[in-house]
């Protein structure tokens, strides 16, 4: 079928945090609770900069952008009365003095900021800053970056560069990163995550296989030789070239309040999260046994233990999904390495599992059911309905069958779009069990949603560098580009405006795409960042993003103000 490749225009933007548990919306007209310039000696007032706020004995942070005058604003609903602490994210620039404001109910505190230029420029540069930094070749870049277990999987580029292995040293540490597991694995620079060392199922084949990164792949010698010849190996005290940062956010990418919520664990490595009708934040925990539930009135996290497993055995509770009746299913890890599909009702506390049901992905159908894989569950019942496969469809070309992420359409049929060999996305019929094939060249899929509205899959290219949907209506596959390097994970559902968001851990930023216009809004994080899944709030009549944030062990709330 037909393939329509869309550019997009960029344009670079950032995200604010929105650090108070608001239960008014930020696009809300309301009197300001702090307000500032930002201004240094080199540019005068600053548009761009990220301003973060937090409360002491807080548990979550608020980020405002400033606009073209360099001036920013806290909105009242967004910053309680007390004192607060003022930090700043802005590409080679520090604040030049630690700062606080005192917020007083019913009047607005006053915080000038002056920044000067950072001493450790290499800190604050984002994995994209590094790749562009690199006076590397495009095909030495794209071997580094389009991996489908990039090093940006678990950590920042900032940790190679700063290390001073040679390419020999290089090597017993590829080895050793490959001993940890990548889904449970998140490391931050403010400490939280969790470094886990897993032997998980097929985690030996691939600290055997001779090459680095699974697909593609790279082989290890070529790998460390990459990174050596661009750290600090050698004796060198200072980088042989140019760290450049991307340009600050301006525009339409400054309209935004960002807030991000603490996990009480905080090594919590939260592959993924949904959100259930009363706007209720429900997570797991791909390391522990747990399912983490988080209240946003109150910004009270609570974590429900799960049956443990003998020491030894993998823990975790693996992806989540919420169904129509608020019930909330995830597999959990159980005794041997395996998983199984388990329900949680909140009414009753009650957690019941589906035996001989597993895996890791799971998908509600427009119609109810529950997928786990490509295996049908009837959410009352908890009974198995229908197993599919399209695994050797003569329909599929060689090397078609690589589907990672399924979801499923409006009448309950499963759909997956490819990862690697010929590019493609698969269906399945669900009542004939007829496997559907559209061919799209150079689709390198990650994870997305389904419509169920009109049956768009809408999905990222983490391999490819787009923002993507599958029209099942029409066949037709359009694609739009993000920027280079930037591995989008997956993609939202259209918010009311027709808006759809993916999430880059490159660029630590969160894209939002018209499909109208190609246009593209970049708003940047407050911290590292990096995202599986993204959910709309229900309950808000303005637009709410929720996820959580698995490198730093916290939920992400996005308030686009535009």
């Amino acid at each position: 079928m037909k393939s329509v490749c869309v550019v997009a225009l960029v344009m670079i933007t950032s995200a604010g945090l929105a650090t108070r548990p608001a239960l008014l919306s930020a696009q809300t007209p309301a009197a300001a609770a702090l307000v500032g310039t930002v201004s240094s000696l080199e540019e005068g007032n600053m548009e761009g900069v990220l301003v973060n706020a937090r409360a002491a004995g807080a548990n979550f942070t608020t980020t405002v952008v400033t606009n073209v005058l360099g001036k920013y604003s806290f909105p009242a609903d967004h910053l309680a009365p007390g004192k607060y602490t003022i930090t700043i994210r802005a590409g080679g620039y520090d604040l030049s003095t630690p700062t606080t404001a005192d917020v007083a109910a019913g009047k607005a505190a006053t915080a000038d900021l002056k920044l000067q230029k950072t001493k450790d420029l290499a800190s604050q540069l984002t994995s994209l800053d590094w790749v562009q930094s690199f006076p590397a070749m495009p095909e030495e870049k794209d071997s580094l970056v389009h991996q489908l277990m990039s090093c940006a999987y678990c950590h920042t580029y900032q940790r190679i560069m700063k290390s001073k292995h040679t390419a020999e040293e290089f090597l017993p540490v590829i080895q050793r990163m490959l001993s940890y597991y990548a889904d449970g694995t998140a490391v931050s620079g403010d400490g939280r995550g969790r470094a886990a060392r897993i032997q998980e199922p097929g985690r030996e084949m691939m600290e055997k296989d001779p090459k680095w990164g699974v697909v593609p792949g790279i082989p290890r010698p070529q790998l460390a030789a990459l990174l050596a010849r661009y750290n600090l190996s050698g004796g060198k005290t200072t980088f042989a070239y140019d760290l450049k940062t991307s340009p600050r956010p301006h525009g339409s990418a400054t309209h935004v309040i960002v807030t991000q919520y603490d996990m009480p664990t905080r090594g919590t490595v939260s592959h993924d999260m949904d959100v259930d009708s009363k706007g209720v934040v429900w997570y797991t925990d791909e390391s522990a046994q747990i399912l983490g539930k988080f209240e946003p009135k109150t910004a009270k996290f609570t974590e429900i233990p799960m049956p443990p497993v003998p020491e030894g055995n993998m823990k975790g509770t693996r992806d989540v999904v919420v169904d129509h009746d608020d019930n909330v299913w995830f597999p959990m890890r159980v005794p041997g390495n395996g998983a199984v599909l388990t329900k949680y009702e909140p009414a009753t506390g009650k957690i019941t599992s589906v035996e001989g049901v597993g895996g890791q992905f799971l998908a509600l159908g427009g119609d109810g059911s529950i997928w786990a894989g490509n295996t049908r569950v009837d959410p009352k019942t908890m009974q198995v309905t229908g197993k599919f496969s399209y695994n050797g469809d003569s329909k599929l070309p060689p090397g078609g069958n690589s589907g990672y992420h399924n979801v499923a359409d409006s009448k309950g049929n499963p759909w997956v779009a490819t990862y690697r060999g010929p590019g493609g996305i698969i269906g399945i019929d669900a009542q004939t069990k007829e496997v559907k094939w559209y061919s799209v060249p150079g689709l390198l899929a990650r994870r997305g949603k389904m419509d169920p509205k009109d049956d768009k899959y809408w999905f990222g290219e983490y391999l490819a560098d787009k923002i993507s949907m599958f029209d099942e209506r029409t066949g037709q596959t359009h694609r739009w580009a993000a920027p280079q390097y930037s591995t989008p994970y997956t993609s939202s559902l259209p918010d009311k405006n027709g808006y759809v968001y993916a999430p880059s851990n490159m660029s630590e930023r969160m894209y939002r795409l018209d499909p109208k216009t190609g246009e593209l809004v970049e708003y940047f994080m407050p911290t590292e960042f990096d995202t599986k899944k993204i959910a709309i709030d229900p309950t808000s009549s303005s637009v709410v993003l929720w996820m959580a944030n698995k490198r730093t062990a916290r939920i992400t709330k996005i308030e686009p103000l535009d």
